[in-house]
């Protein structure tokens, strides 16, 4: 008899999506490993096959604003289409859209859990899984997930791709505390937690009296075909993959960048950056800006295998985490797909020793995020190796698989589930 699971996830089959990426790698491992899955999503990625896929709307103005939305986008490409659209089929909802943002300051997705928990409900009931299990997104996932629990009795696992008092980028106070409510509500109900970092866990726990099991699986990446190779051309092609914006940006490496330019002239005809993904305009003002334009290269945003696959053929991958108190509880999935790809990582890390070690670990090149002066040199570095030869990739190849975090999440799944049945409710 198959195992089953309903696996919830807000953001499931988005492309360029890393919380979409999150589970969607893991689904044909699950396959493999006989677990019948059935997916709860929003509609705003495609639909899944070799699955049961069930995909629920949110109920509030700003959630159904934001579903709208991510439907156009992917039916069309052009800006007039796009808000004559956007305008037609959205005019009803704008007053009621406006009175919410006035009176009630939560994320766009808030509201998805309602109908999410409706039809988990009655999916559990027909179906009788062993576990439920959500994961990353918005926090109405986590309780969707708790509600549907509760309603039949079912284990589940809620598995946090960031820490929620991370969740979004500047909460107000109403939004604080309803996240922080939340995630003791989950603490107190769920059978385990899943944190992708060890300083994650760590804090977590000291915010919580009451806490479950909890575990930490890094999430790995599926390791890819080898498309292509690395030659040696005319110009050290640097590239980084990942949109860039608010602190997460250039500024620190361009003037590193442009001090290496100062110091010795030829790095200008040397060194090409390549950016692959959406630039926000902060970003976009400091390339404009930047004394050398001609040694940036902004490709803009790649569909997911195409950036994998030139990955590979770059001679050093950039690294570049934000310079707040996010990075210190996260590595960056972007990360694991780096490892896989072959290529030596100079990564711009900010004061998260888990990461450090984890790279350093594997032969790549770390500094601090906001530490000009050893960017430069890390830079120098890189740019001599090159001279000399050809920059060549770590030996060591990286554990880090999607494959191995399935394993873990069923030894969890599990363990939980023996627990639940040794001592119900």
């Amino acid at each position: 008899m198959k195992d089953r699971w309903l696996i919830i996830s807000y953001f499931a089959h988005m492309d360029a999506m890393a919380p979409a990426h999150h589970i969607d790698d893991k689904l044909p491992f699950f396959r493999e490993k006989g677990i019948e899955a059935t997916l709860l999503s929003s509609p705003c990625g495609s639909r899944t096959g070799g699955m049961r896929h069930i995909r629920v709307f949110s109920v509030a103005p700003s959630g159904i604003r934001y579903e709208v939305r991510h439907f156009l986008r992917r039916m069309t490409s052009r800006r007039f289409w796009f808000k004559f659209w956007e305008f037609s089929l959205l005019l009803p909802v704008y007053p009621f859209y406006f009175l919410e943002k006035i009176f009630l300051r939560l994320d766009s997705t808030w509201s998805w859990f309602v109908l999410a928990s409706i039809a988990g409900t009655i999916r559990c009931l027909r179906s009788r899984p062993s576990v439920i299990y959500s994961t990353g997104g918005p926090v109405s996932g986590h309780i969707a997930a708790l509600i549907i629990s509760k309603m039949t009795g079912i284990p589940y696992i809620a598995e946090f791709q960031d820490p929620l008092n991370f969740q979004y980028a500047a909460p107000g106070k109403f939004e604080r505390r309803y996240i922080h409510r939340v995630e003791q509500a989950i603490f107190r109900t769920a059978k385990a937690v899943v944190f992708l970092t060890e300083r994650a866990a760590e804090t977590a726990r000291e915010r919580n009296v009451v806490c479950p099991e909890i575990a930490v699986i890094y999430p790995g990446a599926v390791p890819p075909e080898r498309t292509g190779t690395c030659e040696k051309a005319e110009t050290l092609r640097i590239a980084h993959f990942g949109s860039l914006g608010g602190s997460r940006n250039l500024t620190h490496f361009l003037l590193a960048l442009a001090g290496l330019c100062r110091e010795q002239p030829g790095t200008a005809d040397t060194v090409r950056l390549h950016l692959v993904g959406n630039n926000a305009r902060n970003v976009s003002k400091e390339i404009r800006e930047f004394g050398h334009r001609e040694m940036i290269v902004a490709r803009g945003k790649l569909r997911r295998q195409q950036s994998v696959a030139m990955m590979q053929t770059v001679d050093l991958l950039l690294l570049i985490q934000n310079t707040d108190a996010v990075s210190l509880e996260t590595i960056p999935s972007k990360v694991y797909e780096y490892l896989h790809a072959g290529r030596p990582i100079l990564s711009l890390v900010y004061r998260n020793r888990e990461l450090r070690a984890m790279l350093e670990g594997m032969g790549h090149l770390v500094v601090e995020a906001d530490d000009e002066p050893a960017i430069r040199s890390a830079l120098q570095q890189c740019v001599e190796q090159w001279n000399r030869g050809r920059l060549t990739s770590a030996a060591i190849a990286s554990p880090y698989t999607v494959e191995r975090a399935v394993a873990e999440m069923i030894s969890l799944a599990d363990s939980v589930r023996r627990t639940s049945e040794q001592f119900p409710g």
